[in-house]
């Protein structure tokens, strides 16, 4: 997407003004975990939602359909896997009340 010559768009979730930007997905296959980068987006600072527009999303749907074996990969990265088993602990009713918004 071209920045300087790009219309102001508002969100369609929130109706703030969006940015051209390149963004990264990352996408489960199976038991396995695909990153997607240099994806072409519409992204929304205030809510940060993320839109394509049709092309990029055939382009997406291509790649994934094909079991990301359509292209080569451009690098490979080692992802550390955690778990949150044994790692959550539950409140007493004395505890406040803490929300956290990811």
């Amino acid at each position: 997407m071209d920045e300087t010559n790009s219309p102001l768009v508002p969100c369609p979730r929130c109706s703030r003004e969006m940015r051209s930007a390149t963004v990264k997905t990352a996408v489960w296959r199976d038991d396995c975990l695909f990153v997607v980068e240099d994806i072409p987006a519409r992204v929304c600072d205030s809510c940060m939602e993320q839109f394509y527009d049709e092309e990029t999303t055939e382009a997406l749907r291509r790649l994934t359909e094909g079991g990301f074996s359509s292209v080569k990969a451009k690098r490979e990265i080692l992802v550390p896997i955690f778990s949150l088993e044994e790692q959550i602990r539950k409140r007493t009713s004395s505890e406040e009340e803490v929300h956290v918004d990811y």
